[in-house]
């Protein structure tokens, strides 16, 4: 009896351990995708899935006599339908886990809104929200996932880590993964915002190995300024300058090139080492007033004029030319915004609510009202560490 009882609470203990491959999916029977594009199809949505073809990029299996990622298109009135519908075409099932990029076309983005896809990706388990989100600028999503590119393979690989390097040396861009895209629509007091990407050239054979052929590329895919939304949909584009002010505001510089005129002509090139932005918000007689405070050290890059750059007082004129141009570029994006847009992406709600929560929750209504007319004050403080290997310019002792 003890034999027996024995054995059953062996078997009772083991058999739950004997269940670990019972949702196994075979690799050979997976199309990995990479890349997610949506687009408007007339009432339906369009999904177009950049999914990667194993024989071309395994070295093992003597790859490089096609495309190292293939294409699928679908349409259905829902998101998850058209890609279930890819299997019409597709020979494997598509797997998500391991999207990279997810792209909106600029008309979807505008006319329906991304709610409701962010929504059921975030829903679905299998999709890990670390992808990074970014709208076609002024074309389609498919388009924007057809261009092969160089140096990376596989197209989505190259959006996403040229993004993540031009977010991290580059002011004017920024990167948002699909979790804190669904915080930016949720939050009171901020809205959304997105990097673009363009297709720069002729796009005529973008998806064929004639793209990559050359040393220039004829279709090539470009990181283009930010795009604003208000809750889910598309409203416009930030330019170059009003993009870095934003991403000043934000605090989201880590490290960037810049220049300032020389105040005899010429240029100075500036490299920031280290950028920290602190915003703050009171309320002065039921009025919110945001306070923004940025430190940043620099050190020169290049000297375009004949200025002596070893001297103390030429610095600290550099240092005071620098904070006003900060200072101009915060003031130009929130003044640009407010003139164009009338919303908050820079989450001065935020703060008031965090400065204030029940000052906030009485206006958080008419928000967009109090942004309006919204006293921001600025602050920056400047320090040149470097000068680089050279102190003063030999511009000036050029021969005849």
């Amino acid at each position: 009896m003890n034999k027996c009882l024995r054995l059953i609470l062996c078997i009772a203990f083991l058999f739950p351990l004997l269940t670990g491959c019972w949702d196994r999916q075979e690799l050979n029977e997976l199309g990995i995708m990479l890349g997610l594009g949506v687009d408007k199809d007339g009432d339906l949505i369009k999904v177009s899935a950049q999914v990667v073809v194993p024989n071309e990029v395994s070295s093992k299996a003597g790859g490089g006599k096609g495309t190292p990622v293939t294409q699928y298109q679908a349409s259905a009135p829902t998101l998850f339908e058209a890609i279930q519908k890819l299997t019409e075409t597709s020979p494997r099932r598509i797997f998500m886990a391991h999207i990279r990029v997810l792209v909106f076309g600029e008309e979807y983005a505008r006319k329906e809104g991304i709610y409701d896809v962010m929504e059921a990706l975030m829903r679905e388990p299998t999709v890990r929200p670390d992808y990074y989100v970014m709208v076609a600028r002024s074309t389609t999503a498919s388009k924007v996932l057809d261009v092969l590119t160089p140096l990376e393979n596989i197209p989505a690989e190259k959006l996403f880590n040229s993004l993540d390097v031009s977010s991290k040396t580059w002011s004017p861009t920024t990167t948002v993964t699909g979790d804190q895209l669904i915080e930016y629509m949720l939050t009171p007091g901020i809205q959304p915002v997105i990097t673009g990407v363009e297709i720069i050239g002729n796009s005529e054979n973008s998806g064929s190995k004639d793209n990559i052929a050359t040393i220039k590329s004829p279709a090539r895919l470009n990181s283009t300024g930010l795009s604003i939304f208000r809750k889910d949909k598309l409203i416009g584009w930030l330019t170059e300058d009003e993009s870095k002010g934003y991403n000043y505001i934000r605090d989201n510089v880590v490290s960037t090139i810049s220049h300032l005129p020389c105040r005899k002509g010429g240029n100075v090139t500036f490299k920031a080492l280290r950028t920290k932005t602190e915003r703050k918000a009171k309320v002065v007689d039921d009025q919110p007033v945001i306070h923004i405070k940025i430190k940043n050290v620099s050190s020169i890059g290049a000297v375009e004029c004949g200025i002596k750059i070893g001297s103390m007082e030429t610095l600290k004129e550099l240092e005071k030319d620098s904070e006003e141009r900060l200072i101009e570029l915060m003031e130009q994006s929130v003044n640009s915004v407010r003139r164009k847009f009338h919303a908050d992406i820079f989450g001065f709600g935020q703060e008031v609510y965090h400065a204030d929560p029940k000052f906030f929750k009485k206006i958080e209504n008419d928000w967009d009202k109090y942004f309006e007319n919204l006293d921001v004050k600025y602050e920056a403080n400047v320090q040149i560490k470097r000068v680089g290997t050279l102190d003063d310019s030999f511009k000036n002792d050029l021969k005849e």
